[in-house]
């Protein structure tokens, strides 16, 4: 009797081992029979985060992505869509980045098939056929869409695994590394291009300046003052008894004449270095604002504190003159109906606004663009802003106008110098 039990036992685990073994064989001839031979998966990590590594531009991530990769993994299509503006584009593909689809893939953060749930049917909700595309895979850094990488079907006609799709994941959230790395670079070499173009501009600007001020000198001042020493000396001589047909110079003529070229001095003067600033930026601003207004078609509002602010030197100039260049860049370009300035303060920051409700400008409001086409006065404002540890923000659109916003912080209760 013992002996019959421990042989059914002994012929129980036998049947166990081989349906597990039957099992784990019809499993793997199944896979390979829906998603096709087996791809390794950490081989391609390895040799392509090696590879991305060592490419620091975008157009060697596209090659990478879109020709590579997909021929290592049996694609037969594959396009990445980098952001541009509010859309991803890719050639005539674009997508904008408010889709649903674009949404729903990257608040997943995961590769997505397209045949399955809620993607299928918001992509044949789309306008563009994407039809072709099998697989979606966001490239997100932390909450940051970056791109966005379409892979059409496999070549043998299989579908994508879960490990496959694990494994395209990764490689999208390498590639967000590689292209964020990317983009600071190519944000640092426009830096650097717009701070060599401003060096330029000021050696430039200081000697168009300096004949500027020659000419007024010496056309305007010099020859006032001249005429005024003219005038003096025949005063000089006639009362001095010597005789003079002309008639007898009027010492009030001399005194308009005198003030006059003090007034143009003065001017001058004023246009280099604003005098009030030394005591008070907001009445240095009013005044700003006042001179404008009488040169501007359209009216010129502002708001500053009733109280005079006590930051350094340095801070307000920058302020004035970002204040100066705005007002002017919406004076001469904005064709607008009004203008406001407002200066407000808060505990940790000052927050100068110049705002129009002009035309806008058209297209992108980076100081690179402006700086290649020759007009120095944003990226100048930028950098003002930076030099005084603020920041500059331009918020624009066609026909809504234009606002510039400047923020500097406050430490102590003051913006620091």
């Amino acid at each position: 009797m013992a002996s019959e039990y421990v042989v059914g036992l002994v012929l129980g685990w036998l049947s166990l081992v081989l349906g597990l073994l039957l099992y784990r064989v019809l499993g793997h001839w199944w896979q390979r029979r829906h998603y096709g031979a087996d791809i390794d998966h950490g081989l391609l990590l390895v040799e392509y985060g090696r590879r991305m590594t060592g490419t620091l531009d975008r157009e060697g991530i596209v090659r990478l992505f879109t020709a590579d990769l997909p021929r290592a993994l049996g694609v037969q299509r594959a396009v990445l869509l980098l952001p541009e503006g509010h859309q991803l584009v890719a050639g005539e593909l674009r997508l904008p980045i408010s889709q649903a689809a674009v949404r729903w893939v990257a608040s997943a953060g995961e590769a997505q098939r397209a045949s399955e749930g809620q993607l299928r049917r918001l992509v044949a909700q789309g306008r563009i056929d994407l039809s072709w595309a099998a697989v979606w895979v966001p490239l997100m850094r932390g909450i940051d869409l970056l791109g966005l990488w379409l892979l059409g079907s496999r070549e043998d006609g299989k579908v994508y695994a879960a490990r496959d799709l694990r494994c395209l994941t990764a490689l999208g959230r390498q590639a967000a590394m590689v292209l964020e790395t990317a983009q600071y670079a190519e944000q640092e070499r426009r830096t650097a291009s717009e701070m060599r173009a401003l060096y330029q501009q000021v050696v430039v600007a200081r000697e168009e300046e300096r004949g500027r001020l020659a000419r007024e000198l010496h056309d305007g001042v010099l020859q006032d003052l001249c005429a005024v020493t003219r005038d003096l000396r025949a005063q000089d001589s006639l009362n001095g008894g010597n005789g003079s047909s002309g008639a007898r110079p009027s010492f009030g003529e001399l005194g308009v004449r005198a003030g006059e070229a003090v007034q143009a001095l003065r001017g001058i003067c004023n246009d280099l270095r604003p005098p009030l600033l030394q005591s008070d930026l907001i009445s240095a601003l009013r005044a700003l604002a006042e001179s404008l207004d009488r040169r501007s078609t359209a009216p010129i509002g502002i708001e500053v504190p009733a109280e005079s602010l006590h930051i350094p030197e340095d801070v307000a100039l920058a302020i004035f003159r970002i204040a100066q260049e705005a007002l002017n860049n919406a004076i001469q370009h904005a064709d607008a109906s009004e203008i406001a300035v407002r200066l407000t303060q808060y505990p940790d920051r000052l927050r100068l606004t110049v705002t129009d409700d002009g035309r806008g400008i058209s297209g992108s409001a980076e100081p690179g663009r402006f700086v290649a086409q020759g007009h120095f006065g944003l990226a100048g404002m930028r950098e003002r802003a930076a030099m005084i540890g603020g920041k500059l923000d331009v918020q624009t659109a066609v026909d809504y106008g234009t606002v510039v916003v400047l923020e500097v912080p406050c430490a102590s209760g003051s913006p620091a110098s």
